[in-house]
């Protein structure tokens, strides 16, 4: 058996009291449901992924800074090093402007944030689930992108020797 979190309909019969907001269903019908999360639980998630995101994105261009001004100085692949600590600090802001649009988007629904009524408005990104989308895939994939660049010149400097 599953169980549901949320108000019984009509017709429930199973399950506890009516007004506890919990009810019971049969396996067959709990295979087949998905289940039932609150838009807020899903808002927090949501948050807490870009807030990961960007924090781990700042770590690790911090950790590859350090490497390339220490262990790998005089490394050949400093392009590529490069290369991945700009990947992950473009992954942190992007990760960053993701929370903003996320917040912002949430925050007009509610009527608390007010839009502009100024000539810089047509500049700004449109508050939509699908920007949204768009950027997490952007920090997402240029956060993989960075750690995969800083590992390959890790990997081509110390375990294969040819620097």
């Amino acid at each position: 058996m599953q169980i549901k979190t949320e108000t019984p309909q009509a017709g429930d019969t199973l399950g506890a009291e009516p007004s506890s907001g919990l009810t019971a269903q049969p396996a067959s019908e709990a295979d087949d449901a998905e289940p039932e999360v609150p838009a807020g639980v899903v808002a927090q998630l949501v948050f807490d992924f870009l807030r990961q995101l960007s924090t781990l994105s700042l770590a690790a261009a911090g950790g590859a800074v350090t490497l390339m001004q220490t262990a790998l100085a005089d490394s050949e692949f400093q392009g590529a090093l490069i290369g991945g600590v700009a990947s992950l600090f473009l992954a942190a802001i992007f990760s960053l402007q993701t929370q903003q649009v996320f917040v912002e988007r949430l925050a007009h629904k509610t009527r608390t944030l007010k839009p502009a009524k100024t000539a810089v408005e047509r500049f700004n990104m449109k508050r939509t689930p699908k920007t949204e989308r768009v950027l997490t895939y952007l920090s997402f994939g240029l956060f993989g992108l960075g750690v995969t660049m800083v590992v390959w010149v890790v990997v081509m400097e110390f375990l294969l020797g040819s620097g």
